[in-house]
């Protein structure tokens, strides 16, 4: 049942525009803009896996090389929530050379569902991205302008649609939609959007640095509560 979900998934492309990187020097790799400043973030192209992703890619000798990382946050019963994250391999014009994730397969987006399943939005799935949105910064990624459209797309393809709303894909959607949430609340509060360009960026990456942009404490909540939800709701067709 799951090899055959990412074997579906890994199969097929949800937003895609063909050679788009060639029309904005691969901002989404490269994350290069006159007003952001030399971060010591490094700004090469970044994998995200879920756990289940992760592991059917290893079993199936698709993984890139490079290191592998991982955030989590622990759940009420001694479970946690998960993502995995590396380098990416390539040369920053998504030339194939690696299986690409699902993250990959979605970018700018990530859908939102409710409960039901029911797409109700998209929102950016990068934090460059959402933090740019935020202060009006204009980027050159024409992709994210094409909202509308792969909203429209989406809704229409009930097939697509099917696959996204597996209980485990929706769980991590809507986890993604908590952690969203709750990075520009915390955003908009720190006072950050007094200062502008270089210098908020400067003071931006300070704070991301000390994991100051997100309110850890309402996340954990949050996503317990989300937790108990799927478990109620979706028995045993839902596990982490």
């Amino acid at each position: 049942m799951v090899n055959n979900l990412w074997k579906n998934i890994l199969e097929r492309e949800f937003i895609f525009e063909k050679e788009c990187y060639k029309t904005c020097n691969s901002f989404c790799c490269r994350w290069e803009h006159e007003d952001f400043p030399r971060f010591f973030i490094p700004k090469g192209g970044t994998l995200f896996y879920l756990p289940e992703e992760y592991n059917y890619i290893k079993s199936n000798a698709m993984l890139s090389d490079g290191n592998i990382s991982q955030l989590s946050i622990n759940l009420y019963d001694n479970k946690k929530v998960s993502i995995y994250y590396t380098a990416c391999n390539d040369d920053r014009n998504c030339n194939i050379k690696f299986t690409r994730t699902l993250y990959c397969r979605i970018y700018p987006f990530f859908p939102v569902f409710n409960m039901e399943g029911e797409l109700l939005d998209l929102k950016y799935i990068s934090i460059y991205d959402i933090t740019s949105d935020i202060i009006g910064l204009k980027t050159p990624c024409y992709v994210k302008n094409k909202k509308e459209v792969y909203l429209k797309l989406w809704q229409k393809d009930k097939e697509l649609l099917n696959i996204l709303k597996n209980p485990y894909l929706l769980f991590h959607f809507m986890v993604a939609d908590i952690l969203y949430n709750n990075y520009c609340e915390t955003l908009k509060e720190s006072g950050l959007l007094s200062y502008r360009k270089e210098e908020f960026w400067v003071k931006w990456e300070r704070l991301y640095l000390k994991k100051r942009l997100i309110n850890k404490e309402k996340a954990t909540k949050d996503i317990n509560e989300l937790y108990k939800k799927f478990c109620n709701k979706y028995n045993d067709r839902f596990s982490l």
